[in-house]
C-alpha cells in the first residue's frame, strides 16, 4: 500500500460513519415526530376536546352549563338593579364602565342562549357537536359572571369610604314619589279597563301593580331606617340600608313599567283583532274559491278543515255588547287560524298574494308575540325557572328580533310564529 494512502481512507471511513449516524438520527426524529401526529390525530378523532378539557362526560358538562346559564341570567337581572343603584350614588358617568359591562355580560348570556338552542336541536348522535357547543356555552357564562364579580368588589370597596349618603337618600325619596304617582295613575287605568276586559287580560297588570306597591313599601321603610344613620358630614354607615332601599325602588320602578306596558297592549291587541278578524273573513273567500279548483283530494281535504278552523275562531272572537273579552286569547286563535289556512293555500297563492297576506297577519302575531314575552318575563323574575324555560325565552327574543329586522314579509311573518312558538313552550316551563 501507498504510504500517504493510509490518511486518507481513515479520514474516509471517518465522514461515512459520520453521515451514517447523522442519517439515523434524522430517521429516528422523523419516526417519533409521525408518530407523534399520528397518535394527536387518533386522540382528537376520538376524544375530542378531552385532552384539553379534561374527561367530564356529557352529561356533566351539560349539567354545569345550565347551572351557570341560571347563574348568569339572575346575576344579569340583579345587576341591573345594581346599576340603578350605583347611577344613584355615584353618578351616570362613574357608572359608566358599570353598563358598559353589564350590556356585554348580556350579550354573552343572549349567545349561550342561542348557542343552548342551537345544541338542543342538534341530533343526538353528534356528540361532538353537543360538547364543543357546550364548552362555549360554558366559557361564555364563566366570562360574563368574573366581569360582574369584578365590578361587585370596586362598588363594595368604593362605597366602604362613601360620604354622599344624604344626597342619595334624596334623589332615592324623589325617585320613589316619581314611581307611586305612576303606580297611582296605573291603577286607576286597570279599574277603567275592568270594565271592559275579563280578568285574565288585566291580570298580569294587577300583579305587576300589586309587586310596585309592595316593593315601594319596602324602598320606604329602608329609607326611613336609614334617615336617622345620615350625616351630611363625615362617612356614613348606611350604605347597604340604602342599597336595599334602592333595589326595592328599581324592582318597583321595572314592575309599573311592565303594568304601564300590559296596558297599553290591550288596546292594541283590541285593533289587532278587528283587523285579523275583516282578513280572515276575507281569506275565507278565496279558501272556498280555491277549494272547488283543488289539484286533489288532499289540498282540498286540507283547506276545508282550514275553513271551518278560520270560522270557528270568527264565531269565537265576534263583539258582543256588554260581553267582556281577552284580546290576546282572541288574538292565538285568529293567528292559529290564519296559519293553519295559509298553509293550505300555500301553493294557490302567487308570490304577491303570500306577501300581501303576510304583512296583514304580522301586526296581530306581534302583538301576541311580545305579550306572551312579556308574561313569560314576568314569569322567570317571580319565580325563577329552569335553563330550558329560559333557553326557549331567549329563543323567543331572538326571533322576534329577527321578525323586527326581516323585509320579507312572508319570512318576518314565519318568524314571529316561531316566536310565539318558544314563548309558549318557554311559558309552560316555567309554569311546570
Amino acid at each position: 500500500m501507498v504510504p500517504h494512502a493510509l490518511p486518507l481512507l481513515v479520514a474516509t471511513d471517518t465522514a461515512e460513519l459520520v453521515r451514517g449516524t447523522t442519517i439515523a438520527v434524522a430517521t429516528v426524529v422523523v419516526l417519533v415526530l409521525a408518530i407523534g401526529v399520528i397518535a394527536f390525530i387518533v386522540l382528537f378523532r376520538r376524544g375530542g376536546d378531552r385532552g384539553i378539557r379534561g374527561t367530564s362526560s356529557q352529561s356533566a358538562l351539560e349539567s354545569r352549563a345550565a347551572s351557570l346559564l341560571v347563574t348568569l341570567d339572575d346575576r344579569v337581572r340583579e345587576a341591573d338593579y345594581e346599576l340603578g343603584f350605583a347611577v344613584a350614588q355615584f353618578g351616570a358617568a362613574t357608572s359608566r364602565d358599570f353598563a358598559s359591562a353589564l350590556a356585554e355580560a348580556r350579550g354573552q348570556l343572549t349567545e349561550a342562549f342561542r348557542l343552548g338552542q342551537q345544541r338542543d336541536d342538534v341530533s343526538a348522535t353528534a356528540d361532538h357537536v353537543r360538547r364543543r357547543i357546550t364548552l362555549q356555552m360554558t366559557a361564555l357564562c364563566e366570562q360574563a359572571l368574573a366581569k360582574l364579580d369584578r365590578f361587585d368588589t370596586a362598588f363594595t370597596e368604593r362605597r366602604r369610604g362613601e360620604v354622599g349618603a344624604a344626597e342619595t337618600e334624596q334623589q332615592l325619596r324623589a325617585r320613589l314619589t316619581a314611581v307611586r304617582l305612576r303606580q297611582t295613575t296605573a291603577q286607576d287605568t286597570v279599574a277603567e279597563l275592568a270594565t271592559t276586559y275579563v280578568e285574565s287580560a288585566v291580570k298580569a297588570a294587577r300583579h305587576h301593580l300589586d309587586t310596585a306597591s309592595t316593593t315601594l313599601d319596602e324602598s320606604e321603610t329602608a329609607l326611613d331606617a336609614a334617615a336617622p344613620g345620615i350625616s351630611p358630614t363625615g362617612v356614613n354607615a348606611v350604605t347597604d340600608t340604602l342599597h336595599t332601599a334602592a333595589t326595592a325602588l328599581h324592582r318597583a320602578d321595572r314592575a309599573v313599567s311592565a303594568a304601564e306596558s300590559a296596558l297599553n297592549e290591550l288596546p292594541q291587541a283590541d285593533a289587532a283583532v278587528t283587523r285579523m278578524r275583516s282578513d280572515s273573513a276575507s281569506d275565507l273567500l278565496e279558501a272556498r274559491v280555491a277549494r272547488e279548483t283543488a289539484p286533489d283530494p288532499e289540498s282540498g281535504a286540507r283547506i276545508v278543515t282550514a275553513i271551518a278552523a278560520n270560522e270557528r275562531a270568527l264565531e269565537q272572537t265576534a263583539p258582543a255588547s256588554g260581553v267582556l273579552h281577552d284580546p290576546f286569547e282572541q288574538l292565538a286563535l285568529l293567528g292559529d287560524a290564519a296559519a293553519e289556512l295559509d298553509t293550505a293555500l300555500a301553493t294557490a297563492r302567487n308570490q304577491q298574494q303570500r306577501f300581501e297576506h303576510a304583512r296583514a297577519a304580522y301586526q296581530g302575531t306581534l302583538v301576541a308575540a311580545r305579550s306572551q314575552i312579556s308574561v313569560v318575563h314576568e314569569l322567570v323574575g317571580r319565580s325563577g325557572a329552569s335553563a330550558r324555560a329560559r333557553t326557549r325565552l331567549a329563543e323567543a327574543e331572538r326571533q322576534l328580533m329577527i321578525a323586527e329586522a326581516e323585509t320579507d314579509p312572508v319570512e318576518a311573518l314565519d318568524a314571529i310564529r316561531r316566536s310565539v312558538t318558544h314563548a309558549r313552550d318557554a311559558d309552560a316551563l316555567a309554569r311546570y
